[in-house]
């Protein structure tokens, strides 16, 4: 497979659309749309008693409120650590003392260049949220057993989340 072309069309605030020209195994051209995006971050932020905070998120691409792990998007070539620490206070109120990398993960790699940089944020305070005006978010404290089941019932229907939850049990959550 051969990129023959990389066209920008268009440019929005958090991301951009690219069409893509490449030539297939069959020697014939193809065009492909996909989104460049300056990465995420993806936070398992875990309390002292070895519960994890949680966000109940409004989400307006697919009209619902969405039970989610708090994330954010990366301004542009910031190191994903710093947004990280942003985000962590900004959709939860907390800060935490130590983050841990987990794991690195492309979020939908048939449509989009989005990587993902996931995160066990521990040492955690509360300093109060700092959300932006169009976020909708309420905290959900969760412990081992209710992710467990939140899985297994349906109720956790977020890529990224279902990544850092299996992420988190896989490692011996217990609370």
């Amino acid at each position: 497979m051969k990129i023959l072309r990389d066209e920008p069309i268009l440019s929005g605030d958090r991301f951009d659309v690219h069409r893509l020209t490449i030539r297939g195994n069959d020697g014939r051209d193809y065009d492909r749309e996909f989104l460049r995006h300056p990465g995420a971050v993806v936070l398992l932020p875990v309390l002292d008693d070895g519960r994890l905070v949680m966000i109940d998120n409004y989400r307006v691409s697919v009209d619902d409120t969405l039970l989610e792990l708090p994330a954010g998007t990366r301004d542009p070539d910031e190191p994903p650590l710093t947004t990280a620490r942003r985000e962590l206070i900004e959709e939860t109120g907390y800060n935490a003392t130590t983050f841990d990398l987990v794991h690195e993960f492309y979020s939908a790699p048939g449509i989009s260049d989005e990587r993902m940089w996931l995160y066990r944020a521990t040492g955690l305070t509360e300093v109060g949220a700092d959300r932006e005006a169009v976020e909708d978010i309420v905290n959900r404290i969760v412990t081992a057993d209710d992710a467990r089941r939140l899985i297994a019932d349906g109720t956790i229907r977020d890529g990224k989340t279902l990544v850092g939850l299996y992420a988190w049990l896989a490692a011996g959550a217990s609370a």
